[in-house]
C-alpha cells in the first residue's frame, strides 16, 4: 500500500511537470521565432569561424545566392546551412571562379594566402595542404570543419534555450502556483485526487506518442486547457481569501513564504529537464506501478481460500 501510494504521488507530480514543460517549450519556440534566435546563433558561429579584420567574410557569405536561397523570406537570414552549401559559398567568396578559368587547388591556395587574418589563413591553408592537391578533398575538410563548429553552436543554443525555459517556467509556476511541496502534500493526503491524476496520466500516455508530444509544443491553447484540467486542487491560487487554512493561498508567515518560494523554484528547475524527459518518466512510472499490482483473479482465489 505504501509503495503504491508513493508511485501514485510520483505519477501525479510527473504529470504536472509534463504539462508545464510542454507549455514552456511552446512559449520558448514563440520567443525563438520572434527574436530569430536560431538564425542569430548560427551567424555568431559562422562569424567566429571567419573572423578576418576589416574583410567581413561572414556578411559576404550570407549574401551569397546559395545561402540566401535557404532563408525563409527575402532579407532574412537562414537558421540552418548545410556543410556542402557552406563550403561552396566560402570558396566562391574567398577564391571566385571565372568562366574562362575554373577554380583549381593552386588558385584556391593563392587566394587563401592573401587573407589578412593569420588564424583564418593558417586554418584554411592547413586544410588545403592536407588535401594532397585534390580540391574535392579540401572542400570535404571545410565541411568537416563546419560540422564540428556547428556541434558547438548547437550546444550554445541549447544552453540559451534552457535559460529561457527556466525563466519562462519560473513565471508560469508562479502564475499557476505550481508549488512542488504543496502538490506532494495534496497528493499524499487525498486518495481521490491521486486516483484521478493517475487515470489522467494513463490516458495521456496511451493517447500521446513521442511525435505527437513534440507537435504539442506549438499548441498553447491545448496546454492552457491541460493546465486547467489539473488545476484543482494540486496547483492554482485560491480565490477564497477568507479560508486561512487553504494551502493555495499565499502564506502569511515567513517560514511558509520561504517554503512556497522553494516549491515554485523546484518546479521551475524540474521544467528545465524538458517535456520528453517527463513523458518518458511518466511512462516508466506507470509501467512500474502496473507491474507491481497482482492480477485480480489471483486475489479473488486467495480470498476464497
Amino acid at each position: 500500500m505504501f509503495g503504491s501510494q508513493v508511485l501514485e504521488v510520483v505519477i501525479g507530480l510527473t504529470l504536472i511537470y509534463l504539462v508545464l514543460s510542454i507549455g514552456c517549450s511552446g512559449i520558448k519556440e514563440v520567443i525563438a521565432a520572434l527574436f530569430s534566435l536560431r538564425a542569430k546563433t548560427l551567424e555568431k558561429g559562422v562569424r567566429n569561424m571567419l573572423k578576418n579584420g576589416p574583410n567581413d567574410y561572414t556578411a559576404q557569405l550570407f549574401a551569397h545566392p546559395l545561402i540566401q536561397a535557404t532563408a525563409p523570406d527575402e532579407g532574412q537570414k537562414p537558421s540552418y546551412i548545410s556543410a556542402r552549401m557552406f563550403s561552396a559559398a566560402l570558396f566562391d567568396v574567398i577564391a571566385p571562379a571565372s568562366a574562362s578559368q575554373p577554380r583549381t587547388i593552386e588558385s584556391l591556395r593563392a587566394s587563401v594566402s592573401q587573407i589578412p587574418d593569420a588564424k583564418l589563413r593558417a586554418t584554411l591553408l592547413n586544410m588545403i595542404d592536407s588535401a594532397n592537391g585534390d580540391i574535392d578533398a579540401a572542400r570535404l575538410k571545410v565541411e568537416h570543419w563546419f560540422d564540428d563548429t556547428m556541434a558547438r553552436v548547437t550546444g550554445w543554443y541549447k544552453r540559451m534555450a534552457q535559460k529561457i525555459i527556466f525563466a519562462v517556467g519560473l513565471i508560469l509556476c508562479a502564475a499557476v502556483n505550481a508549488d512542488t511541496l504543496m502538490v506532494v502534500k495534496e497528493l499524499w493526503s487525498d486518495q481521490a485526487l491521486r486516483s484521478a491524476m493517475v487515470a489522467q496520466a494513463s490516458q495521456k500516455t496511451q493517447s500521446t506518442s513521442a511525435a505527437e508530444l513534440a507537435a504539442q509544443k506549438d499548441s498553447l491553447q491545448q496546454v492552457a486547457e491541460e493546465i486547467r484540467d489539473v488545476n484543482a486542487p494540486p496547483i492554482g491560487w485560491s480565490r477564497n481569501s477568507r479560508d486561512s487554512k487553504d494551502i493555495r493561498l499565499w502564506p502569511d508567515t515567513v517560514g511558509g513564504q520561504a517554503l512556497k518560494v522553494l516549491g515554485i523554484l523546484l518546479s521551475s528547475f524540474a521544467i528545465v529537464m524538458g517535456a520528453p524527459f517527463w513523458f518518458d518518466m511518466l511512462n516508466n512510472v506507470i509501467n512500474l506501478r502496473l507491474s507491481g499490482n497482482p492480477p485480480a483473479v489471483r486475489g479473488v482465489e486467495a480470498s476464497s481460500k
